[in-house]
């Protein structure tokens, strides 16, 4: 962990670096994160209601005295972890003046052509109920955040094995930075529920209509979405904003979340596999995503996460050939 926690210093580091050449002003980028912190802190809350019972659980699955021991990696994981939150919303709200807004057209007709000529959020919104997509939806919200926000504090408290530590740690690492940065300039986009307002027209006016019908515009999507948007508008550096679509970070960290449940044991694997469906039919479903951004996602992880179990793999075989 002292190693993830370096890396996500040093990522900060650089982000903060981006974010002074675009707002000289350093007060004015300090006053609007403290003042728009505050707008967040109904989500805060809602993920710690469902972190709270993982806690709860820790200390009779661990020993005390084996809490003790990790509580220096358990440390260097959260410090690590709100740096890389800190140092992401600093990159993803400068995306669009190093890159302006411009794939959108590409990924939606892309998707659509996928689709059988059908858009997927239009078979997400036909596939459920509005009443089951309202109780499903703090999947996408609170839990997905557990490991979104903490996946290497969970693992600093819970896994000794040292190499599958760092692989997850490197994932993690590149879902926010790989995917939820480096592609998400390249690939610069807003999604479906942002489409109309970027470019102008009524290409989603359907999925605007179909997410007022379904209540979605009315919680806590739906603020999240006019937050974001009205961030985006006033050029402003606001915790939690930014606008991408491709590549999907949920997805990212969905699959990287499910590959480390099956790891530490395969009956986790229909757990991990639903929590990965789940995440990608609502990033449809809400109009964040079109469905390109999971699979996309989902595919590199998956790929990297291979790679990665080779390359350590052909590392321990080369280290024990050598020590013979």
């Amino acid at each position: 962990m002292r190693i993830f926690v370096l890396a996500s210093m040093i990522y900060l580091v650089v982000a903060l670096i981006v974010v002074f050449i675009r707002y000289p002003n350093l007060d004015e980028v300090l006053g609007q994160a403290i003042a728009v912190s505050s707008d967040n802190i109904g989500l805060v809350k809602g993920t710690a209601f469902w972190f709270l019972p993982v806690m709860l659980v820790l200390p009779f699955v661990l020993s005390w005295r084996d809490l003790k021991a990790r509580a220096v990696e358990v440390l260097c994981a959260a410090v690590g972890c709100v740096a890389v939150q800190v140092g992401f919303t600093l990159l993803k709200s400068s995306i669009p003046s190093m890159i302006p807004f411009y794939a959108d057209p590409f990924f939606a007709d892309l998707d659509k052509m996928l689709h059988g000529g059908r858009e997927a959020w239009q078979l997400a919104h036909a596939a459920i109920s509005p009443a089951t997509a309202q109780t499903i939806l703090p999947v996408y919200l609170q839990i997905w955040s557990i490991p979104a926000m903490s996946l290497p504090v969970l693992i600093a408290l819970s896994d000794r094995d040292p190499q599958r530590v760092l692989r997850f740690v490197i994932l993690f690492l590149f879902c926010w930075i790989g995917l939820g940065n480096v592609m998400a300039t390249l690939a610069s986009s807003v999604g479906p529920v942002f489409y109309d307002g970027l470019l102008g027209g009524s290409r989603y006016a359907d999925l605007t209509m179909a997410l007022e019908t379904s209540g979605v515009s009315a919680g806590t999507v739906g603020r999240i979405q006019h937050y974001l948007w009205t961030s985006y508008q006033a050029n402003g550096l606001m915790f939690g904003s930014g606008i991408s679509a491709f590549p999907s970070v949920h997805l990212g960290i969905a699959t990287t979340t499910a590959l480390y449940m099956w790891e530490r044991s395969r009956l986790f694997l229909p757990v991990g596999l639903a929590f990965v469906g789940s995440i990608l039919f609502l990033s449809v479903y809400t109009g964040y995503h079109y469905a390109i951004d999971g699979y996309f996602s989902i595919m590199v992880m998956v790929v990297l996460w291979h790679l990665l179990r080779r390359w350590q793999a052909n590392a321990s075989w080369a280290k024990d050939t050598a020590s013979a």
